[in-house]
């Protein structure tokens, strides 16, 4: 009997060329439906989308949110899901068998599927198992240096005996954990569910429950277990829940689950505790990339991502292809043993039978500056950190030049074959990459030195305005407020603090220019406890005896940072010159100028955002930018045991010897000018509100939102000069493109509308007679520059981008800005379901200028409906003040709480704190009303309906637009919910990722329609004019 013949070239016709693992990434990338179609074509392309791992990956593709229901079978739950069979139905036909067909993907992966592991075991004895380990040995001998097993920390834990799968299900079955692939979305399913799926599934790469919130869902878990002492410092615990990332995981699954390659985030370290099962460990150390292994760093962001085999795979396929002296070190870890991950070190995981285990991450004293150093600005230092040798290019006697490939290293230099294979030469290229054993201890260390790192840093980025990467720990922000936490926390460490902060935040450069500013107005030099930056925003601010310091940066450079102040400085000009009620809740004007380097000192000259900034700045020497000398930081002289004098110049005396540019070389004003505006406030007593949260009470929210209703009125009602002095945003958009320098343009916008006073409240009016000349319009190329539309194409769009009055001007071009990188963005943040982000672009309007009621053009210009009002823009949490609740510390204002029927007596005589001040009015400008609503929703009301309505009634002013009118028609763009859905999306920052953090339930509606009317519907019901009635509003 012959040979069955080859059915694939007929079977697939010209796709037979293609390997079958690419023709099974094709076939995954198509949906469901396509799937079926195309098994019905050929018995081979049956065979293909027959295959189990094919519809896990589409099953799970379905879900975005909520809880997975596998149903036995993945092609059955994908099914199911679909509709196209009833739940509780079993697909009972036997699947087709065919002959003249093989294929060794397909059976390697089948095999991986299938196989048992219960001889998988592996131990060398290269790490240490301990007993009794002491805090001292610990630390002299482990702790950031190499791993090591610890075999009795879990005696006296109660789930050593309770954390097994019988057991766990009994207690936890209905409560739902995060379970997912190694690098997979995350989804939930129960327990119980879990382990129904753990016990029929023949995954190659089951889904694994990995879950950092099991302990809000199972709270008793964490009572069941203990932190052993050996890790008990935990530099991450000074921050708030609220803000401190994901730092424990329940970590639970069946044989053949795992993790694989990876060095853990931002180079913390970490312990694992197993409680039921075994895991096998694989370990290099820091730099030296596993074999097969891609190390991805992105170019833009800094974020570093890893592409390799799954453990499994890696085990079978790779392992046996090593030399002896590159194999990994190995240990299986058994219940009751602890392991501990340094920093840096690369480790796989294969779990051989069921198992359980916790794991936390942590940072303390011993890695610290390295943690610290990976949150810096740049991506060179990340990837040598994770790469070493071979992200230097060969260059180890001075700092490599910048990788030229795109975003990742050449995959050659890191030992990755084509089909996750090791060829033969694999791991010979690595051997000799490296040309050190694994067992040296200090084979690595020149590669993973936080001096050496640091002299890789971008030198040159602002770290104000330079972002964490996207797979940061902490974003800039926190990573200041961290920082200063632990300064007041932890005085033994404030020399390392303080290189810490210089790595992080540049602290000692803004200190110095801080110093130059209290010299200047003889303010006190900052004492210990006020030299690192304060607060959340993005420009340094200090804290220096009675008064707060802030210098102002900008991504697009000083000339536009001192656009934004001088708008700033013109507003509280405003409330001096009108008498506002508001000033009093706004810290008083004590200085403005600015910061020009001067040599090795800074010079500084006082500007009060009137006269012509460039004349300031040409009066003087100006350079360009300084290069830092990291590595020296760690020298105590640059903090301790040093006079003012000596603090405040000794960095730049050691700069200057290495210094890239001289700053006495003068360039004359361009787009690399370096100066820095500032402006003082004077300091006010109380918290930041998002300090004091936990502790406010129902009333005090309450109290909150009649203080803001009211302050967001007075603000609104501010009369706007005839003219104000302001950087279009197309001039700011060019300077961020580098498209050409805008540092002496000063735009006179003449507002379109007339004021009138009657005693202390304002009102707006539009005064028809002001010329539309194009003076005082965007228009031409101009006006599709902030669009992101080409010029060539004007004629196509210049019927639907109507001219923008001046007054509208920087608002609107904000909003079209954010409109043209809206999938981009929301891409790079991964916060919007993606059913939801595929609704992105129906739902918009195609030019946000329709927001604001301009969507009416009268003879080439648009209708004006209204004028803009003063907006602060950012009117969150962190910008409010409060102090103890005093009833002789209230504010005078116009609404009465106690008028609201559901502000019931217990909950109003119920205070702790009450707001007392606005912060920070660095962002002030003209725009739509509606859009100061946003920020205070979210971040103070915490999307509480109630809270918005009190607020809607203290602030007694209309929303929605003048002489027009709203439906429920998706078509009628000027609906005030509709409206404040489409700023949440074109935010500047992620707004829709906080609200969903709020708002679990949003996750699962099915449109954007849906999620305006849950979040934003009740700004439909507010007309001033027919208030809600007191007893109405919790309603």
């Amino acid at each position: 009997m012959g040979q069955p013949r080859d059915r694939r070239p007929d079977a697939l016709g010209d796709f037979c060329v293609l390997p079958d693992e690419t023709l099974c990434s094709i076939i995954a990338s198509l949906p469901p439906r396509t799937v079926g179609v195309l098994a019905c074509v050929s018995s081979v392309f049956y065979i293909f989308c027959d295959e189990e791992p094919l519809w896990m990956d589409l099953c799970l593709d379905l879900y975005h949110g909520g809880y997975l229901d596998f149903e036995g079978s993945w092609r059955q739950s994908a099914l199911i899901k679909l509709g196209y069979v009833e739940k509780g139905t079993r697909l009972v036909k036997p699947p087709m068998r065919f002959d003249g067909f093989s294929s060794m993907f397909l059976y390697k992966r089948w095999y991986r599927c299938n196989m048992a592991l219960e001889s998988f075991a592996c131990d060398t004895g290269v790490i240490d198992r301990k007993k009794n380990l002491s805090l001292e040995e610990f630390r002299s001998k482990y702790d950031g240096k190499k791993p090591v097993l610890i075999t009795d920390l879990t005696k006296d834990w109660p789930a050593q005996k309770t954390w097994n799968w019988p057991q766990l299900v009994d207690k936890y079955g209905d409560v739902g954990f995060k379970v997912s692939q190694a690098h997979g979305s995350r989804i939930k399913m129960k327990l119980k569910d879990y382990a129904t799926y753990m016990a029929c599934q023949h995954d190659e790469e089951p889904l694994y429950i990995f879950d950092a919130e099991f302990g809000e869902s199972a709270p008793d878990m964490l009572e069941e277990y203990s932190i052993p002492p050996v890790f008990s410092e935990d530099l991450l615990a000074v921050l708030d829940k609220s803000v401190r990332p994901p730092f424990r995981w329940l970590v639970a699954g069946p044989a053949r689950s795992g993790a694989s390659w990876h060095v853990d985030p931002a180079l913390t370290s970490a312990w694992n505790t197993l409680l039921s099962g075994r895991k096998r460990w694989a370990l290099y150390p820091p730099g030296r990339v596993p074999p097969a292994v891609v190390v991805h760093v992105d170019l833009d962001d800094g974020s570093v991502n890893f592409d390799g085999p799954t453990s499994l795979q890696w085990w079978l396929e790779v392992y046996p292809t090593l030399r002896d002296e590159d194999k990994p070190l190995e240990c299986t870890q058994l219940p009751g043993e602890t392991i501990s991950v340094p920093s840096g070190w690369w480790h796989c995981v294969l779990n051989i039978d069921d198992s359980v285990a916790v794991t936390q991450n942590y940072v303390n004293s011993s890695n610290l500056e390295l943690v610290c150093l990976d949150m810096a600005p740049g991506f060179y230092h990340r990837g040598i950190a994770r790469a070493g040798h071979l992200a230097i290019q060969g260059r180890q006697d001075k700092p490599a030049e910048r990788i030229k490939s795109n975003e990742e290293f050449c995959a050659n230099s890191v030992a990755f074959v084509e089909g996750n294979l090791c060829n033969a030469n694999a791991s010979e290229l690595l051997g000799e990459k490296l040309g050190r054993d694994l067992n040296d201890p200090d084979g690595y260390v020149s590669y993973f030195d936080v001096d050496y790192l640091a002299t890789h840093t971008e030198k040159e980025s602002n770290h104000y305005i330079s972002s964490t990467s996207k797979d940061g720990y902490l974003d800039r922000s926190e990573l200041r407020h961290w920082l200063r936490q632990l300064w007041k926390l932890r005085p033994d460490l404030h020399v390392r603090l303080w290189k810490c902060a210089c790595l992080a935040v540049d602290a000692e450069s803004w200190l110095h220019r801080v110093i130059a500013i209290c010299k200047t107005h003889n303010f006190s030099i900052p004492v210990d406890e006020e030299q690192l930056p304060i607060g959340n925003g993005s420009n340094p601010v200090y804290f220096v005896g009675d008064f707060v310091i802030k210098l102002c940066v900008e991504e697009g450079g000083p000339w536009v940072a001192t656009d934004g102040l001088r708008t700033e400085l013109q507003f509280y000009s405003l409330l001096n010159e009108t008498g506002s009620p508001l000033k009093d809740t706004i810290p008083s004007l004590v200085a403005s100028g600015i910061v020009l380097p001067d040599g090795k000192d800074y010079k500084v000259e006082p500007w009060n955002g009137y006269e012509d900034c460039s004349r300031v700045v040409e009066a003087h020497s100006v350079g360009m930018k300084r290069s830092r000398n990291i590595s020296k930081l760690d020298k105590s002289r640059y903090r301790t045991n040093c006079s003012e004098a000596e603090l405040a110049k000794v960095s730049i005396d050691d700069n200057a010897k290495d210094a890239e540019y001289n700053e006495n070389q003068i360039t004359g004003l361009n787009d690399e000018t370096v100066f820095w505006p500032y402006i003082v406030h004077k300091r006010r007593d109380g918290t930041n509100m998002d300090r004091v949260m936990d502790m406010m009470t129902e009333g005090d929210y309450a109290a909150a939102a009649v203080f803001l209703g009211e302050q967001v009125r007075l603000l609104h009602s501010l009369p706007l000069p005839s003219t104000l002095s302001r950087t279009t945003w197309a001039q700011k958009i060019s300077r961020l493109n580098g498209q050409g320098s805008t540092n002496s343009i000063e735009t006179s916008v003449t507002l379109g509308h007339g004021i009138m006073v009657n005693g202390s409240v304002v009102k707006h009016c539009f005064d028809s007679s002001v010329s539309t000349d194009k003076a005082n319009t965007v228009v031409g190329s101009e006006m599709f520059l902030q669009t992101g539309i080409s010029t060539g194409d004007m004629d196509k769009k210049k019927e639907l981008h109507a001219d923008i009055p001046m007054e509208w001007h920087y608002f609107v071009g904000l909003m079209r800005q954010q409109r043209a990188k809206i999938l981009e963005r929301f891409e790079i943040w991964e916060s919007l379901p993606p059913k939801l982000l595929e609704q992105l672009e129906t739902y918009l309007p195609e030019d946000p200028a329709v927001l604001v009621g301009l969507q009416k053009v009268q003879c080439g210009s648009p209708r004006r409906v209204r004028p803009p009002v003063w907006l602060h823009m950012d009117i969150m949490a962190d910008n409010i003040q409060m102090i103890p609740y005093s009833e002789d510390k209230q504010i005078p204002g116009l609404f009465d709480l106690s008028q609201l029927a559901c502000v019931n007596k217990e909950i109003r005589n119920c205070r702790a704190m009450q707001p007392r001040y606005i912060l920070d009015f660095g962002d002030v400008t003209l725009g739509d009303p509606l859009y100061e609503f946003l920020a205070m929703h979210v971040s103070v009301f915490k999307m509480e309906p109630l809270f918005m309505k009190i607020a809607l009634m203290a602030y007694g002013l209309p929303l929605t637009i003048p002489n027009s009118t709203w439906n429920d028609s998706r078509k009628d763009y000027t609906r005030p919910s509709y409206r404040a859905m489409c700023y949440c999306l074109l935010h500047e920052h992620d707004a829709m990722g906080e609200i969903l953090k709020e708002r679990e339930d949003c996750r699962n509606v099915d449109s954007l329609e849906e999620m305006e009317e849950m979040l934003w519907g009740v700004l439909n019901e507010w007309n001033p004019e027919a208030p809600w009635k007191f007893d109405d509003v919790s309603e």
